[in-house]
Formats: C-alpha cells, sequence, structure tokens
C-alpha cells in the first residue's frame, strides 16, 4: 500500500473537492472509488474526511462561496507558509486566500500563478497523518494544464523549489517538476481552449470500466481514452457538479 509521510518542500501534500452539492459529490465519488466518506464537521471547516482502505485520501467539502467553481485544488507543501505566499506575488502570482489556520493545526493559502491556475500551499505538521497514493482509487499523478506551462516555470522553481526537467509523452515534450531526484507532477501544453488549472489523476485497475462507471453515475466524458507508451491510458471526466478530474490506468512494471 504506498503511504506516503514524508512531504519535503514542493511536494504534493493533499488535495480536496469544494462542490456545490457536497452530498451529491460525497455519493458519486463513494460510488466511483469505493471511499469511505466520513460525516461533514464544524471542526472541519465542514469537510468530509475520504479514505480508502482506513487511510485517508482526500477531503469533501462545500463552497467558499455561492458563486465559486467546483473544483479540485491540490496543495504543495511548503516549509514557511507566509515566505512562500510572499514569494508568489513576488515571481507574478497572485495569493487569492491569505495564510491563515481554517481548521485547528492547518495552516494553508490559496495562491495563483502567472498564468491563472490556483493551487494551494500547505505547512505540515513535522509528523504529519499519512496520505494514500498511486493505487486504485487514490491519487497517482497531478499535472498543470496551460497553453505555455514553461512560461511559468521560473515561478514554480522560485516559489516551490521545484527542479524542471523533461520526458517525452508520445512526440511531445512533457514537463515535469521535481523535488530531488523525484518527479513530483507533470506540465502538459493544452490548446489554449481552456483556463489554466492544475489536474488530478485518480489511479484505476480498469480505464473502460471505470470510464463506463464514472459516465453511469452522471458524470461527463470529456476526453476520449488516450494512450501513451511509459505511462498507460487515461481519460477525462467531469463530475456531476462540473468538476474535472482523470483517470489513470497505469502501464503495468515490467516483470
Amino acid at each position: 500500500m504506498p503511504i506516503e509521510d514524508a512531504f519535503p518542500q514542493g511536494t504534493p501534500v493533499w488535495i480536496d473537492l469544494q462542490s456545490a452539492d457536497q452530498p451529491a459529490a460525497a455519493t458519486y465519488y463513494r460510488s466511483l472509488f469505493g471511499w469511505d466518506v466520513g460525516p461533514a464537521l464544524a471542526e472541519t471547516g465542514g469537510f468530509s474526511l475520504a479514505s480508502a482502505r482506513g487511510v485517508p485520501v482526500t477531503a469533501l467539502g462545500p463552497l467558499p462561496f455561492e458563486d465559486a467553481p467546483t473544483v479540485w485544488t491540490v496543495y504543495f507543501s511548503v516549509d514557511d507558509l507566509e515566505a512562500t505566499a510572499a514569494a508568489v506575488t513576488s515571481a507574478g502570482g497572485s495569493v487569492l486566500l491569505e495564510p491563515g489556520e481554517p481548521v485547528p493545526g492547518i495552516r494553508l493559502a490559496i495562491v495563483a500563478d502567472p498564468a491563472g491556475a490556483v493551487f494551494g500551499l500547505w505547512q505540515r505538521r513535522e509528523h504529519g497523518d499519512p496520505w494514500l497514493r498511486d493505487e486504485p482509487g487514490a491519487v497517482d499523478w497531478l499535472e498543470l494544464v496551460a497553453e505555455d506551462p514553461a512560461s511559468t516555470f521560473p515561478f514554480y522553481e522560485s516559489v516551490l523549489g521545484v527542479g524542471i526537467s523533461e520526458m517525452r509523452v508520445g512526440d511531445e515534450p512533457y514537463g515535469l517538476f521535481d523535488v530531488g531526484e523525484t518527479s513530483v507532477a507533470g506540465a502538459y501544453r493544452s490548446d489554449g481552449t481552456e483556463p489554466a488549472h492544475w489536474l488530478v489523476y485518480f489511479n484505476v485497475a480498469d480505464l473502460d470500466a471505470a470510464v463506463v462507471r464514472a459516465t453511469e453515475l452522471g458524470g461527463t466524458l470529456r476526453t476520449e481514452p488516450q494512450s501513451a507508451p511509459g505511462v498507460g491510458r487515461w481519460a477525462e471526466i467531469l463530475d456531476p457538479q462540473g468538476a474535472g478530474f482523470a483517470l489513470l490506468e497505469p502501464e503495468p512494471e515490467p516483470a
């Protein structure tokens, strides 16, 4: 069971969903991924913790204000929340939610990169709770989608301290965000028809079956299944409230 419990600066540390219909979202994702979804609690800001096999996967919450979009948010670990938020503005980004502690023990801020992609900064406790990753029903990959993602690389290098490298996905170059020798997220060049954003990929054992299930439950297939050697097969989905995410069936490891 891949469980992460160490989150150096620049590492994805958590994701959450803020939804226009939190109970319906809980039903949808519970049915799609088999999550155990707890009750919405005042002490967690109205969020419900979702777990798989007893290990936290994500949290599902209400919208922060009435006209906010239903959206998945990616959070990156930082060592000094205030200093990193200041670095965001110095590097050309913007701070949408000032550093604070909205829930006891959780210090975070919401920011946007120069292209407008929104993400979170999270200063986690030294010994934080574990996070389930990279197995069916859990987060597998995180990706910046933008018309010109390379233009934002200096921002992420400056703000998060990540390194930048590149691989090939099919015939296209694909950017990677690295913490030490580990690639922790990717960057994909879009066609410019959608705003810059961070996309969450959830691991599934059978992409075709997961796509059928996702749409049967009321979701919408946004992109047809695609594949790439060394990566696997994936497709993008919109949930019933309009939040985008992706399903990824990773290519099996060589025997």
